[in-house]
């Protein structure tokens, strides 16, 4: 599987190259990455559930936190 990751690191450089080579891929890609900064809806559900696992994290640390201060004053 080794062999593999030179040729496919090359394939994949080259075609961003060629992408950004002509100027209707770089259109694309500008109008790729416009829609991508101005849209919330698109990453409205992967940033609720980030902030979700977020929020689960903090309570587990503050309830740690409390479990380690009372073992500390025993």
């Amino acid at each position: 599987m080794k062999n593999w990751l030179l040729p496919m690191a090359v394939l994949g450089v080259s075609g961003v190259g060629l992408l950004c080579a002509s100027n209707r891929g770089r259109a694309q890609l500008r109008a790729f990455f416009d829609n991508l900064a101005t849209s919330d809806d698109l990453f409205r559900e992967f940033n609720q559930a980030v902030e979700n696992e977020l929020e689960y994290i903090q309570q587990t640390l503050d309830q740690l936190s409390k479990t380690l201060e009372i073992s500390r004053t025993r």
